[in-house]
């Protein structure tokens, strides 16, 4: 994996609570910003995949309200309305 070094200026405050972490974890100030960085990373885009996912939902839902209103209420199962909007397949037709 090739490494990058870069610059960030930090509070102290939080600089020190790094140190702290690293001394206690027997680590670099590297390996605790590198976790840190890496677990905002893996947050977002989990976060992120949240609201996909919601939004697709919501999609689905909007769907079925709306295909809720199409259904014919005429007492037969839905299955023989579906088989009728779809037309017979190869193998019923051979029937």
């Amino acid at each position: 994996m090739a490494v990058e070094k870069i610059t960030i200026s930090l509070p102290a405050s939080l600089v020190s609570e790094i140190d702290r972490l690293s001394a206690e974890e027997g680590v670099s100030r590297s390996h605790v910003v590198r976790e840190a960085a890496a677990l905002y990373v893996s947050d977002r885009e989990a976060a992120r995949e949240v609201v996909r996912k919601r939004s697709a939902a919501r999609e689905v839902l909007a769907m079925l309200d709306e295909l809720r209103g199409r259904v014919p209420a005429d007492g037969r199962p839905v299955l023989d309305i579906l088989r009728e909007a779809r037309g017979p397949l190869d193998d019923e037709a051979v029937r």
